[in-house]
């Protein structure tokens, strides 16, 4: 017997592969929301905002971007859940709740927030 270990008893370690692209990634999610966001924006400004924008048209306006904005997020998060699905490694825990997070409960919340402050200004303005 000898007095090293045998190569089948020594742990293996796996490699951890780098992430690649995540800052792509990142930067091309901001990019595709916010070009569904300026998409429906300017569906909205050219055919179902009228002539002069007021407050109420303005906060319609504001619904609109916002809302293209949490449509791309829900679709990237759709893709990012489908493909844990397939193969659990290629989307981790923190990639998923970052998406949902940022690209549609912020916008929410900003949303939300929009709405608060138009129907205080509604009320002590009117």
């Amino acid at each position: 017997m000898s007095s090293q270990p045998s190569a089948a008893s020594a742990p293996v370690e796996t490699p951890q592969q780098p992430r690649r692209g995540s800052a792509l990634g990142l930067l091309l999610r901001f990019i595709s929301c916010g070009l569904i966001s300026v998409s429906l924006g300017a569906i909205w400004r050219f055919t179902l905002a009228p002539q002069q924008i007021h407050p109420a048209s303005a906060l319609a306006g504001i619904l609109f971007l916002l809302l293209g904005f949490m449509v791309g997020g829900v679709l990237w998060y759709f893709r990012d859940a489908r493909r844990r699905m397939r193969d659990p490694e290629s989307v981790d825990d923190e990639r998923l709740v970052f998406s949902f997070v940022v690209f549609v409960l912020m916008p929410l919340a900003v949303l939300l927030l929009v709405g608060v402050v138009w129907i205080l200004a509604l009320f002590i303005g009117g």
